[in-house]
């Protein structure tokens, strides 16, 4: 799983930094620096607004709107597949596959060529199904990572819920004595940097929902003005 959600971490990563052109727009380490504002922000919250917790109102509200977005993300990202499917599906159209079998090296390679000599217009066209593609993959891969943050916060949320530690206040934990050190002093502490965590992860989860629910939203919008213009 760590395997997959990496690979899918990547794809954020290379839809951020390349246009929908697959031009590189700017460095990786410029993605990386974007998130610190988001961290900040969250950092500077929960010392400042929610060190004693989040209200009950807003736990009730905000795990009801993960559920209800991990659900409708998942239908809207099938939309996805099928622009992908059959945009593939006319790539091929008007084109061959030869395959050249290569004695010497015992190999074989398939090709596709193309009978048809491309005009200006069939040029656009190529591009615009370049940049269909390429906004479907956005959305596609914005949605999932979109539902991957959506599930953890909930998880998070639902943890802390269950064993009632959702009102607990880290900075009542101090350290004692090393000799007066007992097991329920060190289960407190580990409590409290749990919760630190888990509050900063959901403040911070929060603004990059609402940008790639965004981002998600305006490749979608492309993909449909774009399948509009073709027909």
């Amino acid at each position: 799983m760590i395997k997959y959600l990496r690979s899918l971490f990547c794809k954020v990563v290379l839809y951020e930094t390349t246009d929908v052109n697959g031009k590189k727009t700017r460095p990786k380490w410029l993605f990386y620096l974007s998130r610190i504002p988001y961290l900040t922000i969250a950092i500077v919250c929960y010392i400042f607004l929610f060190k004693n917790g989040f209200a009950e109102s807003f736990i009730s509200i905000y795990a009801n709107i993960l559920a209800i977005l991990i659900g409708l993300l998942s239908a809207t990202m099938l939309f996805g597949f099928e622009s992908l499917q059959s945009s593939k599906e006319k790539e091929f159209d008007g084109k061959y596959e030869i395959t050249i079998n290569d004695v010497q090296k015992d190999s074989e390679k398939t090709y596709i060529v193309n009978n048809e000599v491309l005009n200006n217009s069939d040029s656009r066209d190529s591009a615009a199904r370049i940049q269909q593609d390429n906004y479907a993959s956005q959305f596609v891969c914005f949605t999932g990572y979109n539902i991957v943050l959506c599930t953890i916060t909930l998880f998070l949320i639902l943890f802390v819920s269950l064993f009632e530690i959702d009102a607990y206040d880290p900075y009542n934990t101090y350290f004692v004595d090393l000799k007066s050190i007992r097991w329920e002093h060190v289960f407190n502490f580990t409590i409290g940097v749990f919760v630190s965590i888990q509050r900063v992860f959901v403040l911070y989860a929060m603004g990059l929902i609402v940008k790639y629910s965004l981002f998600a939203t305006t490749s979608l919008v492309h993909v449909m003005t774009i399948k509009m213009k073709n027909k």
